[in-house]
């Protein structure tokens, strides 16, 4: 069942989520007729996914017979253990999370001046010191890479997003459970306590 107070309908939220982030999985139907989930990098740019790769594979031929796709994006921030709550039960074992998923259907980018600013969009996640001549369509010298690359672009037609932080706990529940997560002090719970505290029922 989806938790209804996980829910996140603030945009904004998402779509920084999205730009933080390097990579996802796209899924979509294969030739086959059967699902397909490929992992991958990406960039979020003027509310669309671009992404790469070569101009032929399961993927541009999955995508060629139908273009209809689904893509998530998911980082784990916190495990929680169950014993943070519950003496003896393992069930409330969690994981507190951020997920974004976006559907819609994907397009071959054929414009250059477009595709250049895509690539430049994904390098620049990935290198983001530079350390290149900046991609542009109409340098001679990027004509052959540009040309030999595929570059994709997904549509959005709907976006949900689920950031988890304890939201369904009671002020007192949440405090305590804060007061854990100080003590234990791992990687990433200083950020996962900042995200509890901003995502309280009523802030």
């Amino acid at each position: 069942m989806r938790r209804k107070e996980f829910k996140v309908d603030d945009e904004q939220a998402c779509e920084a989520f999205l730009r933080g982030r390097d990579d996802g999985v796209l899924t979509f139907t294969g030739e086959d007729g059967w699902p397909r989930a490929v992992p991958l990098n990406y960039a979020y740019e003027n509310g669309a996914v671009y992404f790469h790769g070569s101009k032929k594979g399961e993927k541009m031929s999955g995508l060629a017979a139908d273009p209809r796709a689904e893509f998530v994006v998911y980082q784990a921030h916190a495990f929680i253990p169950s014993h943070f709550s519950d003496p003896y039960l393992a069930c409330p074992a969690t994981v507190y999370f951020r997920s974004v998923r976006i559907r819609g259907t994907v397009a071959q980018v054929e414009d250059p001046a477009e595709k250049a600013a895509a690539l430049a969009a994904l390098l620049a996640k990935m290198q983001p010191e530079g350390g290149h001549a900046p991609i542009r369509a109409d340098d001679p010298k990027y004509a052959s890479s540009l040309r030999g690359v595929s570059v994709l672009r997904l549509d959005a037609v709907e976006m949900s997003g689920k950031f988890k932080f304890g939201q369904n706990l009671s002020d007192k529940k949440r405090t305590e459970m804060i007061e854990k997560l100080e003590g234990r002090n791992d990687e990433g719970d200083a950020e996962t306590i900042a995200y509890m505290r901003a995502y309280a029922p009523g802030d």
